[in-house]
């Protein structure tokens, strides 16, 4: 595949490359700790953004830390990004990754696509997951059909995400909303039980916009986190005690891949992660460490690790339906592009579904509000979907 350099950017002590092909996207270091190692981020949720999470959190590992990032993202016949899209060109970059971070909801590939992503579990690669990457893929036809998040299987029950995570979306026996999305927002704080584990240091307190999961850990793990979800949506001490706290992440040392073969790589969880979430500092540092740690390179985690974003970062509003259209992989390229272009377009808004369910959306966004109601009046307007909002 043809890879054109657009950015050669030398400073004192590093030499750092960023480069990207038409469907992939690449940041590359070559001095740090990450000097010769290769981290492949799969971006491909419908809602949480994971197409803005994966690529900030790749440009600091990259310029930052020394490390060549790949990101794969769901795409559309045009090739722009698509939340869920169905076709990931470029996951043969899986073959020589040293860490995978896996972000993605009910994914539907083809089989060699997927392939790939399989046979990098069969070798026992270490993983890094959130949010949604308990219940990854749902539909998935033929040969990967045991991949599906409700997959009820005796040799793969319940799917990629319960096998490799620990977790599916299963109230009963995995996950279920805690919160209330777009109007809980939720306190993370480090597990007392964990000690002194390498992933939380330098981790005090994350303020995560993505509503709370209940997870219930597998009986494996390393409790890592804990989340209270709170009466308001930005951050607050306003604490809301009917809803106790509950896990919110853990890590891992084995997993079971799709071939039923236990594999001694390293996991780590988290049920936060929507780009949002990344304004806090801790939330990036903890994402960080955890992938400093699944690698392992823990020895190389400090107190004080530079986890700054690189570049600008404007991440959008999470939501199942409306989100920014247009943006091509080459439009994150390059240290300085921000995540999503100022100019990137709102797509959905014809839809008057996915219109309707953007009243809570805008309800605690104002920016969001006042740019919607300047390109669409319409929908503010009486009779207006969003009449009254």
């Amino acid at each position: 595949m043809k890879i054109t350099t657009l950015l050669a950017a030398v400073s004192a002590t590093t030499l750092l490359i960023c480069s990207v092909a038409a469907e992939t996207l690449v940041y590359e270091g070559t001095r740090g700790i990450g000097t010769g190692k290769h981290i492949v981020f799969i971006a491909n949720d419908h809602e949480y953004r994971s197409e803005e999470t994966c690529p900030a959190l790749a440009k600091i590992l990259a310029k930052r830390h020394g490390f060549r990032c790949t990101v794969i993202f769901g795409l559309d016949e045009n090739g722009t990004i698509k939340g869920g899209g169905r076709n990931m060109p470029g996951m043969e970059a899986l073959e020589d990754a040293d860490l995978l971070f896996f972000y993605a909801r009910f994914m539907n590939l083809p089989d060699e696509q997927v392939r790939f992503l399989v046979d990098y579990f069969e070798r026992g690669g270490p993983v890094v997951g959130v949010r949604t990457s308990t219940h990854g893929f749902n539909g998935q036809k033929g040969k990967w059909a045991k991949l599906n998040y409700n997959y009820t299987g005796d040799d793969y029950f319940g799917g990629l995400g319960e096998q490799i995570f620990g977790n599916t979306w299963h109230k009963e026996r995995g996950q279920s909303h805690y919160g209330s999305n777009h109007v809980m927002g939720c306190r993370i704080t480090p597990d007392a039980t964990a000690g002194a584990h390498p992933i939380l240091m330098g981790v005090e307190s994350i303020h995560a916009y993505s509503g709370a999961y209940k997870s219930q850990p597998p009986a494996d793990a390393t409790s890592l986190l804990n989340v209270q979800v709170l009466n308001t949506f930005h951050a607050s001490g306003d604490l809301n005690t009917d809803k106790p706290v509950v896990n919110a992440g853990w890590s891992r040392d084995s997993y079971i891949a799709p071939s039923g073969a236990k594999k001694n790589g390293r996991v780590v969880y988290a049920s936060y992660g929507a780009s949002e979430d990344l304004l806090s500092e801790d939330g990036r540092r903890f994402l960080i460490n955890a992938c400093l740690w699944a690698g392992g390179w823990e020895n190389k985690i400090k107190q004080n690790l530079n986890v700054k974003v690189v570049g600008k970062f404007t991440p959008s509003a999470y939501n199942n339906g409306v989100g920014l259209a247009g943006v091509k992989p080459i439009d994150l390229a390059g240290w300085n592009s921000q995540i999503m272009p100022a100019n990137a377009e709102i797509g959905g808004l014809s839809d008057p579904v996915k219109v309707k369910k953007l009243a809570r959306v805008i309800k605690n966004r104002p920016e969001l509000r006042a740019r919607i109601a300047t390109e669409y009046p319409e929908l503010f307007a009486k009779g207006g979907l969003l009449e009254g909002f």
